[in-house]
């Protein structure tokens, strides 16, 4: 088992001196908002990308300068990286010739692979004529047949999300470090540790259940879960909101900020009880035995809100809501430094001359 270790790259103004380590053996999940960087640090990685500056450490050798080619992992994407016009029975035993194994090993190997993945009614079928989970299937019966040391993994289960489980099993049994850039949020929940970019840089990193429990910034909250954001106004010990005030007995700052809010923090009132909040359902969803209600509030402020099953929800319901404060996440917000402009409506002297 190997570990990856980066110290001060940056690329071509996408990263900005990220200096991480990612275990041996365990899996680590780079995740932030849309153009965060993640994809471009996993090439970096692999080889396929050369850092501006900054060292690529794998194991004891620094590799920085190596080419893809000569680098002890596997890089992954959706796709399969062999040609199309091959039948399944080829792809795999392609995969299982590259292990430095004795015939009868390769066939055992090769036998397990096709029974554990399902691949038998497949196996004389080319790649090109199946579909997206069949395609997922092959996929990852043929990174088990070669057992990498490291995979880098970019959005691999785009087409195969419901084998997360059964993959990540596969990858710790391996014993494989394993650095991926998820397709969906419910990858995380299968990482060991998570890293959070944003505009390039690392802002958070931790366990899933650390980062959503406690979100640094607005790009750690949404990695890992709905999550909506509420100007606020903290004046003294008192938090002015769209939604309503409350006091606070020791402020984590003064002046304007934000409030991280999830869907889960917010609980209809009991009929008669006096509530904090009206809240008007525009669209809701149905998922994991709840609903999910998206509504605007003043000021463009949009909220969404998780309601039992048996509430009645559609387009239009106004409904009173509770909140617990002390479950929001508050942060600073800096304001844009003003810009000094010239009145339209002043015409500049004119210069004197001689």
């Amino acid at each position: 088992m190997l570990d990856v270790a980066l110290c001060n790259v940056s690329y071509a103004g996408v990263l900005h001196d990220v200096t991480l380590t990612f275990p041996a053996g365990k899996h680590t999940a780079i995740t932030g908002p849309p153009a965060c960087g993640a994809s471009t640090l996993l090439r970096l990685i692999a080889g396929t990308l050369k850092p501006a500056r900054g060292e690529i450490v794998i194991g004891a050798r620094d590799v920085t300068n190596v080419k893809a080619s000569r680098r002890p992992l596997l890089y992954v994407t959706s796709d399969i990286d062999v040609p199309q016009r091959w039948s399944v029975q080829h792809a795999l035993i392609a995969a299982a010739r590259t292990r430095t194994l004795d015939r009868e090993d390769r066939h055992r190997e090769y036998a397990l692979a096709v029974e554990k993945w399902e691949l038998e009614p497949i196996l004389e079928r080319r790649l090109d004529s199946l579909s997206s989970t069949e395609i997922a299937r092959v996929h990852f019966a043929r990174v088990e047949l070669l057992r990498p040391a490291i995979v880098i993994a970019d959005r691999w289960l785009e087409r195969g999300g419901d084998l997360a489980d059964m993959l990540y099993r596969t990858m710790r049994v391996i014993g494989a470090t394993v650095i991926s850039a998820p397709a969906t949020r419910a990858e995380l929940a299968f990482s060991d540790r998570i890293v959070v970019l944003e505009e390039g840089r690392v802002v958070q990193a931790g366990t899933a259940a650390e980062v959503f429990e406690h979100p640094v910034s607005e790009a750690a909250a949404t990695a890992t879960g709905n999550a909506d954001v509420i100007p606020i106004a903290i004046r003294g010990n008192v938090v002015d909101s769209v939604i309503g005030s409350w006091d606070l007995s020791d402020p984590p700052f003064q002046g304007s900020g934000v409030a991280l809010v999830r869907p889960s923090d917010f609980s209809p009132a009991a009929p008669g009880e006096d509530s904090d909040l009206i809240f008007g359902v525009e669209e809701a969803g149905f998922a994991d035995g709840r609903w999910i209600a998206k509504g605007v509030l003043s000021g463009g402020v949009t909220l969404r809100v998780e309601l039992p099953r048996e509430t009645n929800v559609h387009k239009g319901r106004l409904l009173a809501l509770r909140y617990d404060p002390s479950r929001f996440r508050l942060l600073p917000r800096e304001l844009e430094p003003l810009r000094a402009t010239v009145p339209t409506d002043v015409v500049p002297p004119l210069r004197e001359t001689r």
